[in-house]
């Protein structure tokens, strides 16, 4: 296009974004470009829309009208319908991605970015002073560095040595649910072998009369099961009333093998580098951290020319993101195997335990303690986190 850009970011999501924003505003003499594939602002993401309040806050503010609620409360439903509720202090929100995803790339633009949207990045060529990237439409744009944030799908740098086809990926089946009545300070999780194998099913309330309500699979046994067939299964039992507005597919990166993250002039951050946590598959906020990392050495990178240089970069960026990520992803996804050892009747036997403890006495330490005794399943899982 007869520019060459400083930094060329692909992927306007959480991670994109938040990379984008943080050059812009720390280092405004470079130049970037966002490529992002839609620009509808009302088009649906593949998402619960669930959020940690200090996982959010820790990137940025977030807008009070990206806010749908505030969660305070999670509850466990186990095979048998025992149903555990554990109050958390430090909250969540449950938010408008979509809104948040539009409001965020405007503030880019009014920062300086270019913004090239409903394209697609083909490929990107092999490493020199430069690298370039092939659009759908047959153009090309030069970048000095590319932020590869498009993606658990993404096949960017697939023939270099960095990471790209996640280890672990779990299919997700959700719908869009009105005329349900929902508690909007609560996020509701479901458990069993017949109803999510190798994964749950959940329901977020996104107002007082309406849910995202969805069901995942885990990655060996997404081929055995009928995922849209267990999520009419699971609506019917618990929405039977409820309109579906909408139903989406989705895939969700759980684990990333330990392998470069970076490489000559190309930063992966994101979905595209698995930062998904592993056992509540939560992955925005995660993505957030991910993008805003990446974005600090994406800067280094531009002027970096040297083969050590760069390849020192990319080195150091891994070892950052295991630092303030990847070692407790990496923990998490081994209790996340563990757990898949657990049966429907060691999950009712240690739900029945939990359930006869009062709610407001319900605590991490009683919880452990309780399932010392009766789950040993469970906290032989959670010995990775000790």
């Amino acid at each position: 296009m007869g520019t060459i850009y400083d930094i060329a970011i692909i992927g306007a999501g959480p991670a994109g974004l938040c990379a984008a924003r943080n050059i812009l505003i720390h280092h405004k003499p470079l130049s970037v470009i966002l490529i992002e594939k839609s620009t509808d602002k009302n088009k649906r993401i593949p998402c619960a829309e669930g959020v940690g309040k200090l996982g959010f806050h820790e990137v940025l503010e977030p807008k009070l009208s990206w806010i749908r609620s505030v969660v305070s409360n999670l509850t466990l439903h186990a095979p048998d319908n025992t149903a555990i509720t554990y109050t958390d202090n430090n909250k969540g929100y449950i938010i408008d991605r979509a809104l948040m995803q539009h409001d965020l790339a405007d503030e880019c633009l009014e920062l300086g970015a270019t913004g090239l949207f409903n394209h697609s990045v083909v490929s990107v060529s092999e490493p020199s002073d430069t690298r370039t990237l092939l659009l759908d439409d047959g153009k090309s744009i030069e970048a000095r560095v590319v932020m590869d944030c498009s993606g658990p799908l993404s096949r960017i740098g697939h023939d270099e040595p960095i990471s790209s086809k996640p280890k672990d990926l779990e299919a997700a089946y959700f719908a869009h649910v009105e005329g349900v009545r929902a508690e909007t300070d609560t996020v509701h999780l479901y458990v069993g072998e017949e109803l999510a194998p190798g994964g749950y099913a959940w329901a977020f309330p996104r107002n007082k009369e309406s849910v995202n309500a969805g069901v995942l699979v885990g990655t060996t046994l997404r081929s055995k099961v009928n995922i849209k067939k267990l999520l009419d299964t699971f609506l019917k039992r618990h929405f039977p009333k409820g309109n579906i507005v909408g139903a989406y597919g989705g895939s969700i990166p759980c684990f990333k093998q330990r392998s470069p993250i970076a490489f000559k002039r190309l930063i992966k951050a994101g979905d595209a580098v698995s930062t998904v946590n592993p056992i509540s598959r939560a992955g925005i906020s995660e993505a957030m951290k991910s993008g805003t990392l990446a974005a600090q050495f994406a800067v280094s990178m531009v002027n970096a020319y040297s083969e050590k240089e760069m390849a020192k970069l990319a080195d150091s960026y891994e070892k950052a993101w295991h630092k303030k990520l990847g070692s407790s992803h990496f923990k998490l996804a081994k209790v996340k195997n563990s757990l898949l050892n657990v049966s429907d009747v060691e999950y009712n036997r240690g739900a029945q335990a939990l359930a006869a403890i009062p709610q407001d006495q319900l605590t991490m330490s009683k919880i452990f303690r309780t399932c010392l005794g009766k789950f040993p399943k469970l906290v032989w899982a959670l010995r990775h986190l000790m």
